[in-house]
């Protein structure tokens, strides 16, 4: 059993403005802020991991970018 996630207009207005900059960021709202939508305190909490994780200088950007591409494609992910 998968959950569905929420669309654009089925998502809480504090979810919207972080499928806005998700869709800048990549194009498109991916299928874990989707999922992550049902509960806005936990997408918010992994956006601001995210954003945590993206400032940190202890690694390199872009071993970093490199290290999130290879473990995307590992899962299968399709971007």
């Amino acid at each position: 059993m998968r959950i569905e996630g929420l669309d654009y207009k089925q998502a809480p207005r504090s979810v919207r403005l972080l499928y806005d900059k998700c869709k800048r960021m990549l194009g498109h709202v991916t299928g874990p802020y989707k999922v992550l939508a049902h509960r806005p305190a936990i997408l918010q909490a992994a956006a601001h991991m995210g954003r945590a994780m993206s400032a940190s200088y202890a690694v390199d950007g872009k071993l970093k970018t490199l290290a999130s591409i290879r473990a995307a494609q590992m899962i299968g992910c399709p971007f």
